[in-house]
């Protein structure tokens, strides 16, 4: 019963801690002043596709007007009212193709000057259709604006926060009723010993307790109990719980720097830099946490006391820490397919994932050899984060050499291929950006297993 009531505590913490990063992430983008301009003009009518699914509802728009223009050259004069229409994508091609209004939102009898204050239904493409109620001519500017939250990003951070709250609060009540309980009431004063060292040993009994079956069993058996005692000792509060809500405020914050629907999928770029910073400290301290820390503990010391090999202590430890990263990550990238009114199968999101995993197997390589050579923890950390930041810096953006050059060369020659975009960017380029970073991963990722397995001595 203790176990499920600390398996509760843990879900609900988790929800907690999603749900309040949700609800920064929200405010944060409700701060979001896409502002710009849009030219109008035209005889009677004229429709212009301003927003894109960059405008989540409910965040809507404050569109100020400016239709008095006034050219005599063109023989353009003051109109006296306007008439306005929203459409949706449908409703934009019906319009276009048979003249027809199916309007998500309207406004008729607009004063030229006017501000209007247009409901946003849901994401996805709108187009706004101004129109002279007596045919004249029309020209002027438009400045539209976003304002507002998005009620359902709003709405699922209230309701996953308020649900974590309350499976924390049960569970932590129902454990201090069972923590009542006597549970060393057979034990000697004289006999006690240091609580952190009985834990790590049954910890440790646990992982190389017998596996009945033939060696094949025995082998995956010992291999995935290593696997959940690294994943309890390295994803315990609350460094599990830092990991999401890095990773939700990484997603959620990116500035959009796209504002046309046919180029939503650009926006995915914006969020190069935070994800970088996510993969420096997030994976770069928990591999060197996991791997030098546990040496300077001595953790790994006693771990390899018992009957469990080398190999199997440096595999598990890799996969459990990856394998968590990457499927956090990746669930919450996800999010940006519904924000960005994408299509599940759009191209763009699956190649920005797989420049992103690159990148998160080089840092973990490149920490975990850091930490097998060094066994220190905070000098590898220390020498990760400066290593990566140092060629970030010095290098051009546009370099090969750092992550943000690499992943635009990626994304660009994906490109050009997927919605024929020219782009300046080779296939060399891409090769080196995709195939180098891989083999360099998978040398160090070798070096580190052998010289690990092999060479390097526990103190």
């Amino acid at each position: 019963m203790k176990n499920k009531s600390r398996r509760l505590t843990t879900i609900g913490l988790l929800l907690l801690v999603i749900g309040s990063s949700f609800i920064a992430g929200t405010i944060y983008r409700s701060t979001w002043n896409s502002s710009g301009m849009a030219g109008v003009g035209g005889l009677g009518s004229e429709s212009i596709s301003f927003t894109g699914p960059y405008s989540l509802s409910p965040r809507n728009y404050a569109i100020a007007l400016n239709l008095t223009y006034y050219d005599a050259f063109l023989n353009l004069e003051p109109i006296s009212s306007v008439d306005v229409y929203l459409f949706d994508s449908k409703g934009g091609e019906l319009w276009l193709s048979e003249k027809v209004i199916d309007s998500v939102w309207f406004a008729k009898d607009v004063s030229p000057t006017d501000t209007l204050h247009m409901k946003i239904p849901y994401r996805g493409d709108y187009f706004v259709l101004f129109i002279t109620p007596d045919g004249s001519n029309m020209a002027g500017f438009m400045y539209p604006k976003l304002y507002g939250y998005e009620s359902d990003l709003l709405w699922f951070s209230v309701i996953t926060f308020t649900v974590g709250l309350v499976i924390t609060v049960f569970s932590m009540l129902l454990f201090r009723s069972k923590s009542k309980q006597p549970t060393v009431a057979g034990l000697k004063k004289g006999n006690a010993i240091d609580g952190g060292a009985v834990l790590l040993s049954k910890k440790v009994t646990f992982v190389v307790s017998p596996v009945k079956g033939v060696d094949g069993s025995r082998f995956v058996g010992q291999l995935r109990k290593l696997l959940v005692w690294e994943l309890e000792g390295c994803f315990a509060f609350p460094m599990l719980e830092v990991i999401l809500m890095g990773v939700v405020l990484t997603v959620l914050t990116p500035v959009i720097i796209e504002v046309s629907p046919a180029f939503s999928y650009n926006n995915l770029l914006s969020g190069v830099q935070p994800i970088f910073l996510f993969l420096i400290f997030i994976a770069g301290v928990l591999f060197c946490h996991s791997y030098a820390g546990g040496i300077s503990r001595g953790e790994t010391k006693m771990v390899l006391s018992y009957p469990v090999q080398r190999s199997k202590l440096f595999l598990t430890k890799f996969i459990a820490l990856f394998t968590v990263l990457s499927v956090v990550y990746i669930g919450v990238f996800a999010v940006q397919i519904p924000l960005l009114a994408l299509n599940p199968l759009e191209p763009m999101f699956y190649a920005s994932m797989l420049l992103v995993l690159l990148q998160l197997f080089l840092v973990c390589s490149i920490a975990t050899a850091l930490s097998v050579v060094t066994k220190n923890e905070v000098l590898s950390i220390l020498a990760s984060a400066l290593l990566f930041f140092g060629i970030e810096s010095v290098a051009s953006n546009r370099s090969l050499v750092t992550f943000t050059g690499r992943f635009t060369a990626g994304f660009e020659f994906v490109r050009q291929y997927v919605y024929g975009i020219w782009s300046s960017v080779s296939l060399s380029d891409v090769l080196v950006s995709v195939f180098v970073v891989l083999g360099v991963s998978v040398l160090l990722f070798v070096f580190s297993y052998v010289y690990f397995t092999r060479k390097m001595e526990i103190d």
